[in-house]
Order: C-alpha cells, then sequence, then structure tokens
C-alpha cells in the first residue's frame, strides 16, 4: 500500500472522508480487527476507524497502545458517541499535567 492513511468503518460513516484522498475501507461488524492488522502489515501508519468498531477493537489497541506506529485513532460516527477518542485525549492530558483540566459537560 502507498498510503500511510487509511480509515475505516461502515459505509456511511466514512464516506465523506474518500474527499481527502485517503484510502477508505468499508467493513462490517465482525471485521474491523482482521482489516486493522491487514492495513499494519501493509505498513500504514495511521488508521481511523468508526468509534463503534472500539470494543471489537480492543485487543488490537492494546496490542500497540505503547508504540508509535500505528497510531490508532477513533473518530465519532454521529451515530453512536461514546466519546473515546476525546476521553483517550483527556486522560493523556490529565497524565501530562498531573490534573484534569478538561471542564465537565453538563
Amino acid at each position: 500500500m502507498s498510503g500511510n492513511l487509511a480509515i475505516i468503518g461502515k459505509k456511511e460513516s466514512v464516506m465523506p472522508f474518500i474527499a481527502t484522498g485517503a484510502k477508505v475501507y468499508y467493513i462490517k461488524e465482525g471485521e474491523a480487527e482482521t482489516k486493522v492488522e491487514e492495513l499494519i502489515n501493509q505498513g500504514v501508519k495511521v488508521i481511523f476507524f468508526s468509534e463503534e468498531f472500539a470494543e471489537e477493537l480492543a485487543l488490537v489497541l492494546k496490542k500497540y497502545q505503547t508504540e508509535t506506529f500505528p497510531c490508532l485513532i477513533p473518530f465519532s460516527s454521529g451515530r453512536m458517541r461514546l466519546n473515546i477518542g476525546i476521553e483517550r485525549i483527556r486522560q493523556l492530558i490529565k497524565k501530562a499535567a498531573g490534573a484534569d483540566i478538561f471542564l465537565e459537560q453538563k
């Protein structure tokens, strides 16, 4: 694969990303782990995935959590707002700053 960026998710979630020029892959439930591992083996360094596949990718995320690459980043698909990406950033900032600097949403 020539690109360093890929986006995976259900068709309706990833279609808008086609305009970016990134490689976009439509997947169904049960296909996320296989597709991510395939992309990693092809040398893709940054993989955005629809947040709804986070649970399915839990083992892969844990496997690569301390590695620089691949960088696995969840994005909200709009249908399900799990806030996984925001919570991950929040925890990293809390660890680096020593305090939770996010304002609570009311």
